[in-house]
């Protein structure tokens, strides 16, 4: 029985709601619809108890684990990010060192104050004609895991963004095999790779690789409603259920909604059958269509990639005007809002809910832009800021959490130490970590006040 049924059953036989959510299962106000609200249940009656699984939620979970084939898989109602800091506080404590490429997401900081981690930094590949970040390199992952071994100074585990925000994904058998060579934990986050595990058009996803964690983001791109996302310990994962699991309960709400948990079970369930499948045919089918298209437009370029890359994220840019530019004016004169913009260029995602006609109008609505950007003066679009080397690192993300701060101005911050993190996109590359001395070169890149280290 899939979550949903439970639900409606639930509510069939328990309509008097003498428990939390107060709302007792109708708006109050009338105005958000009744059904949103009929459905809005937690831990109550018949139901499960997301912390220790044992009824239909466990049931759930143990459908979405046969669905992916992997050893576990655990439903996440905080997004991917409690994945990934679960992943951490399961497998690394004060003083373990983690190797970091230099794009983790944010929540990648969040466990390192919260496990007391030493980073490792790594930069990714460099993209600097279309002002984003690439893939890892798997030489240099080699190359880093020798050396710390050699001074025994042993890495503990690898955390890799595996594909970029543009749908860039690096080599994860490889670096899998890497890392059991070299005995080193492989957490990836796979939030933007979330269809990936459905298609054998799409790059193959970490699951199937010798990974110890993979999280993925359902809401994303899977269908499910925002804040949903999935975690895998796929079959030879060294991390075992109990500890994760612990690690989730320390994390996640003690209130979880029924709402996030059914349609995480729905969208795997639908994502895996026919219909399902047959829609991210569709979907790949008309996206192909529509980067085909782009290709004839004069002024945007289309951002593809040779190899593990997800063709459903359009990344385009424009010779002559900002990104930021274009693509607010897109967003508000032709209502159609993008999923990220910096003055290089502008994402959106082809999702698997977008009809025919939407990509239809997708095209038409950036051939006007294409047309309109002739008449136009050009933009000046400032060089990308490529950060070739690595900030020094004075004291680790969670003692300079945790240390007194004040705030100063950009230009008196020369030398001091940042307490908080500078980067312009949550996935992107920060020009400051916590912990970091602020040089010269980064004044250009930080906001008019700082937070640092007093």
């Amino acid at each position: 029985m899939s979550l949903h049924e439970t639900l409606e059953k639930h509510i069939h036989h328990m309509p008097r709601r003498f428990h939390t959510p107060g709302h007792a299962g109708s708006s109050l106000c009338n105005t958000l619809p009744d059904a949103l609200f009929r459905f809005d249940l937690s831990e109550v009656g018949d139901l499960d108890v997301l912390s220790e699984a044992s009824g239909c939620i466990e049931a759930a979970q143990q459908r979405a684990a046969k669905i992916y084939n992997v050893r576990d898989s655990f439903f996440l109602i905080n997004g991917a990010s409690v994945g990934i800091i679960a992943a951490m506080l399961a497998t690394l404590k004060p003083g373990d060192k983690v190797l970091l490429p230099r794009n983790t997401h944010r929540s990648v900081l969040s466990g390192l104050i919260l496990t007391g981690a030493e980073p490792v930094w790594m930069l990714p590949d460099a993209l600097p004609e279309w002002g984003i970040w690439g893939a890892v390199n798997t030489n240099s992952i080699d190359v880093i895991l020798s050396e710390a071994k050699n001074l025994t100074q042993n890495i503990k585990a690898l955390i890799l963004t595996s594909p970029t925000y543009e749908g860039i994904g690096s080599d994860i058998e490889k670096i899998s095999a890497l890392c059991q060579q070299h005995g080193v934990l492989l957490i990836v986050d796979e939030a933007h790779g979330a269809l990936w595990p459905f298609s054998n058009q799409l790059p193959t996803s970490a699951i199937d690789f010798d990974c110890d964690c993979v999280v993925q983001s359902l809401h994303k791109s899977g269908g499910s409603l925002t804040q949903s996302a999935v975690a895998h310990l796929p079959a030879h994962s060294r991390i075992s259920r109990e500890c994760y699991q612990q690690a989730l309960n320390t994390l996640q709400s003690t209130s979880p909604s029924y709402l996030l948990l059914a349609s995480l079970d729905a969208s795997i369930q639908y994502l895996a059958s026919s219909e399902g499948q047959q829609r991210i045919e569709t979907l790949l089918k008309n996206t192909q269509c529509l980067r085909e298209k782009l290709d004839t437009l004069t002024q945007f370029k289309l951002f593809k990639h040779a190899s593990h890359f997800d063709p459903t994220k359009l990344y385009l840019t424009h010779p002559q005007q900002a990104g930021s530019t274009w693509g607010d004016r897109v967003e508000y004169d032709y209502g159609m809002p993008y999923e990220s913009a910096s003055p290089y260029g502008v994402l959106y995602l082809a999702n698997i809910g977008l009809q025919v006609d939407d990509f239809e109008y997708f095209f038409n609505t950036l051939q006007t832009i294409n047309i309109d950007s002739v008449q136009q003066p050009a933009e000046s679009i400032p060089a990308w800021h490529d950060v070739n080397q690595l900030p020094i690192m004075a004291s680790t993300p969670r003692d300079a959490f945790f240390a007194e701060g004040e705030t100063i101005t950009r230009q008196n911050a020369v030398g001091r130490i940042s307490k908080e993190s500078i980067v312009h996109c949550p996935p992107g590359v920060p020009v400051l970590m916590p912990g970091e001395v602020i040089a010269e070169h980064h004044l250009a890149q930080l906001p008019a006040k700082i937070l640092v280290l007093r």
